[in-house]
């Protein structure tokens, strides 16, 4: 799900681990600039990068052949000097991280593999797919963020961020498998602009800028590569940014909008012809709650209400570039969807959740997931009925509540595709473990 499934306000709390989202802070600092080679400095990546098994179950020490399969990193992260750097974790058979299992046996219609195995820091489960399904998500320790990415023989530079809290906004590939990132430091007082870091994958070793534009909210990239970003601004009315480019040049827009609390939700997605849609939550402490919509498909941000009274907002544009919003009031899902001369039109969905994921397939078909406390649950409307599938169920866990948080997307094969969070009790010491989770639809 797009971070802030949870009120964004217990994330800020950071209450208790089970009730937040993936969005929590990690422990980073930005460097003051990315090292130009952005590899480590030891030839096998330093104990804490992996080089040595560990507690997660991280493989041995890579070998001078480049892993215990002879693998060796793809030119496109060859150092400076034409040189290759040792990827951060050994490459398996697979050619992919070796702590990823293998694909399971596919079972109706779905397989599953971990991506990431049980451990105290492990990764957000927001990710992106490229034009052959593959997919790309953060991992963070105490030490590092980086991406990993189940496409064979792929390895990236180190991002170059290390110590200090920091949110996630979100990460996409774009048509040439190229990898952006928006993350922000996590700030309890936005009385001070929070800055915005975005990162780029582009020969090897990571494009950095940082911008003053807020903490981040949302992030995606249009058709053309072009990232679009919504940061929040100021602690009293809770402003939001547009920023839009690439990196090297872009440019922050204010709204005008205003969510009026911290506690909502805000969805985003870019057009084909590389316009932004929003939706997002008004707060109803204030008296005027609602779900909203804005957009700058006109040249200027202008926003409309499409729904009185409503929580949980998510946004999915169509291949036709209308605009959809999954809503819930009630534990009643519904969506929303906006005809050419402005009029939104609401149709309640025959089932009941409180929150869902939304994504569109390029033929149009609507895919929806949602959390049933020990099940992931996905449908879509390709037959007109809505059939449930379970994506993954948890029932053996002693937790109520196992899932700490979970995404969808579809790939270009029309293939839905989640990626989540397992929370693990530990009994000595008593803390919470996780462990990633994907599953997809079988090829």
């Amino acid at each position: 799900m797009d971070c802030l499934v949870l009120p964004f306000l217990r994330l800020v709390l950071l209450a208790a681990v089970a009730l937040v989202c993936a969005c929590e802070p990690i422990s980073l600092v930005p460097m003051g600039e990315p090292p130009s080679d952005s590899g480590s400095d030891s030839p096998d990546g330093g104990d804490e990068l992996g080089g040595k098994e560990g507690p997660d179950g991280g493989e041995p020490d890579a070998g001078p052949d480049g892993g215990r399969d002879g693998g060796i990193p793809l030119s496109e992260d060859a150092g400076p000097d034409g040189g290759l750097n040792i990827p951060v974790r050994p490459l398996g058979d697979g050619g992919v991280d070796a702590r990823m299992t293998a694909w399971s046996d596919c079972e109706d219609g779905w397989q599953s593999r971990t991506v990431l195995p049980l451990g105290g820091d492990r990764g957000y489960p927001q990710f992106a797919l490229d034009a052959d399904g593959e997919a790309y998500f953060v991992e963070y320790t105490d030490a590092v963020l980086r991406v990993v990415t189940t496409k064979p023989w792929r390895v990236f530079a180190e991002t170059g961020f290390a110590g200090g809290q920091w949110w996630l906004g979100g990460i996409r590939v774009d048509a040439a498998g190229e990898v952006h990132l928006a993350i922000s430091p996590r700030s309890d007082d936005l009385a001070q602009v929070v800055p915005t870091d975005f990162l780029h994958h582009t020969g090897g070793r990571w494009e950095h800028a940082r911008l003053m534009s807020g903490l981040v909210r949302a992030h995606d990239l249009d058709a053309q590569g072009r990232l679009h970003a919504i940061s929040l601004v100021d602690a009293v009315k809770h402003r939001l940014n547009h920023v839009q480019g690439r990196i090297g040049d872009l440019s922050v827009i204010d709204t005008g909008i205003e969510l009026g609390s911290l506690s909502t939700r805000v969805s985003l997605r870019a057009d084909g012809q590389g316009k932004a849609h929003v939706t997002y939550e008004y707060d109803a402490v204030l008296g005027r709650a609602g779900i909203f919509y804005a957009t700058n498909a006109s040249g200027t941000w202008v926003r409309e209400q499409v729904a009185a009274a409503g929580a949980n907002p998510v946004i999915a544009v169509s291949p036709a570039g209308v605009p959809h919003i999954l809503w819930a009031k009630a534990g009643v899902l519904s969506l929303s969807s906006r005809s050419a001369p402005g009029e939104w039109s609401t149709s309640i969905l025959p089932f009941e959740s409180s929150s869902g994921e939304l994504r569109f397939s390029a033929s149009g078909v609507i895919h929806v997931l949602r959390n049933l406390g020990k099940r992931l649950e996905y449908r879509n409307d390709a037959q007109g009925d809505w059939a449930p599938k379970t994506v993954i169920d948890l029932e053996s866990s002693l937790l109520d509540s196992p899932f700490f948080d979970w995404a969808l997307e579809v790939d270009a094969q029309g293939r839905a595709h989640v990626m989540y969070t397992e929370l693990v009790e530990a009994q000595e010491p008593m803390r919470m473990l996780r462990r990633i989770g994907y599953s997809r639809q079988c090829p």
